[in-house]
């Protein structure tokens, strides 16, 4: 029996006196140093992590040193006898042990060719049917085609990847003998491929669904019911679409950098009138695109230029559809453009349509030439979003002295006339170097005007800035300035009209159009400089 515990008893003095004793020579054991031969315990945790670290240093360089071992070569190879039908469908067989079991799993091949030995590669999955069509030059590697689309650029290694993955059909495991295809999507595949070899034999690969926590993809081959593990890199150039093939490549720059349209016309939806822009011609005209349509006149310098270089060597975001119908062309707003634009050049002629932008900035671009829709950045095409008010000159007056022969401005009463001669001559310098001078011969009422004193006056009117469309309506006309050209140019006419709620500004019109809107006191300051001009005064520059 065991013996009852006796109850606590309250510790004596003596018993208390010899604790406190023990716990005194405890601490000052922990202050002393460690004596020689014996291992202090403080420097126990720091040497056992020195060692620990050794000991990891020298595993490491063993494995360092350590022939890597091909994990893949460690995997078995799978058990299966391939044979061709004598319809020359390639077929193969799984064998099994006398239980019906697999004989032996593992890796292997469905196919054991190389990509210059297919002739073409039918494909079909859920974004429709394409042909992949393979030649092979004497002496040269395996060049590819869509059926249908000969001409048309392939992104690069797109049809390299299908032909690669159908030369060899690799799989890493056998899933069944004779599955049932509803089990593994292959009732439905989700991508259907013929393979067509050179040696005239046939083969057919079905892509079904993925297999569980992404370890691949069921296929099945021929006319059999084996099921089959592939990787999904082996397998995914099967579930290109005909979009993934094209090259986004929409159209190529001009055979000769710098050359440029000879005439392109913009209309559609967004245009209540087309839009036509030619190069500048004109001598009498400082201007490097002129405006024909909707009315004559030269073309804003940096919106000209910019639609200029947006119609030749343009890249797509991605392509959208190939051979569309014209419910698709609907869908896409291509039916009836948002925009259309048609540029002649020396070597092709680039017709294209825009829909109308959306809010991530893209539009759909269809190409008639190639029957393609793709999307691109509006930046990319800005002549989709221009306008007429877009195109107007930055200044109202941009004309060359040398041209010039007559300048009239009147405004109410106050009326002046200037005649304009000039000479051009070219001089050589003592260094050898040509510079053409023009001398201007100016006269008001057959008195000769000071050279500079009339070119500061030049200056001026060409000065005048197009400050943009205005709402207001106008009313009279407080200014007209007249131009007469030593050239087969006609007059031009510039007006300046008051607005009904607008004191600060003018209406300009240009023969008869109106480009726009400009300063009050600019404009009002051009009859005073005539008038200081037609006196000798002397014009100061604005």
């Amino acid at each position: 029996m065991a013996d009852k515990k006796k109850p606590a008893q309250k510790p004596s003095s003596d018993a208390l006196e010899s604790f406190l004793s023990r716990e005194q020579k405890q601490k000052n054991k922990k202050t002393q140093p460690a004596k020689k031969g014996k291992l202090n315990k403080k420097l126990l945790i720091p040497l056992l992590a020195v060692a620990a670290v050794a000991v990891l240093v020298v595993v490491l360089l063993l494995v360092r040193r350590t022939p890597t071992v091909d994990e893949s070569a460690l995997t078995p190879e799978a058990n299966i006898i391939s044979s061709v039908s004598e319809s020359g469908e390639h077929e193969v067989m799984i064998p099994t042990d006398d239980k019906g079991n697999i004989a032996q799993n593992g890796v292997g091949s469905l196919l054991s060719y190389v990509p210059a030995e297919i002739s073409r590669i039918d494909v079909e999955n859920a974004s429709g049917t394409f042909s992949v069509l393979s030649e092979v030059p004497e002496g040269g590697s395996a060049t590819y085609s869509i059926e249908g689309f000969e001409d048309e650029t392939l992104q690069s290694g797109a049809a390299d990847e299908i032909a690669n993955d159908a030369s060899t059909v690799p799989f890493k495991e056998i899933i069944a003998v004779h599955g049932n295809p509803a089990d593994f999507g292959l009732d439905h595949p989700r991508a259907t491929v013929k393979i067509h070899l050179r040696d005239n034999s046939t083969a057919t690969v079905r892509v079904g669904n993925e297999a569980a926590a992404n370890a691949g993809a069921y296929i099945s081959f021929g006319s059999g019911d084996g099921v089959f593990l592939a990787a999904d890199d082996a397998v995914d150039s099967f579930l290109y679409s005909l979009t993934d093939l094209i090259s986004k490549t929409i159209n190529e720059a001009a055979e000769e950098a710098g050359a440029g349209f000879s005439t392109l016309t913009i209309s559609g939806s967004h245009f209540p009138e087309p839009i036509t822009l030619v190069p500048n011609t004109d001598e009498a005209v400082d201007a490097a695109y002129r405006m024909t349509a909707p009315m004559e006149t030269p073309a804003n310098a940096v919106e000209a230029a910019d639609i200029a270089g947006n119609i030749r060597d343009l890249y797509a975001e991605e392509v959208v559809c190939v051979n569309p119908s014209e419910q698709q062309l609907a869908d896409y707003g291509l039916s009836k453009p948002y925009a259309s634009i048609k540029a002649e050049y020396d070597d092709c002629t680039v017709a294209l349509d825009a829909s109308a932008p959306g809010e991530d900035g893209l539009v759909y671009l269809y190409s008639p030439d190639k029957n393609i829709i793709y999307t691109i950045q509006l930046a990319a095409v800005c002549w989709a979003k221009t306008s007429v008010e877009a195109l107007m000159p930055e200044m109202i007056v941009s004309v060359k002295l040398p041209a010039v022969s007559e300048i009239s401005v009147s405004s109410g009463s106050r009326s002046y006339t200037f005649s304009v001669a000039t000479s051009t001559e070219t001089q050589t310098d003592d260094d050898g170097n040509e510079q053409e001078l023009t001398t201007v011969n100016a006269t008001y009422n057959g008195k000769a005007l000071t050279e500079d004193n009339f070119r500061v006056f030049f200056q001026n009117l060409n000065g005048i800035k197009n400050q943009g469309a205005t709402d207001s309506k106008s009313g009279s006309t407080a200014l007209k300035l007249s131009l007469r050209y030593s050239t087969d140019r006609s007059d031009d006419v510039i007006e300046a009209c008051t607005l009904s709620d607008d004191s600060a500004h003018y209406l300009m019109k240009y023969n008869g159009k109106v480009l726009g809107a400009a300063s009050k006191k600019y404009v009002d300051g051009l009859v005073s400089d005539a008038e200081t001009l037609s006196k000798g005064g002397t014009v100061g520059g604005r």
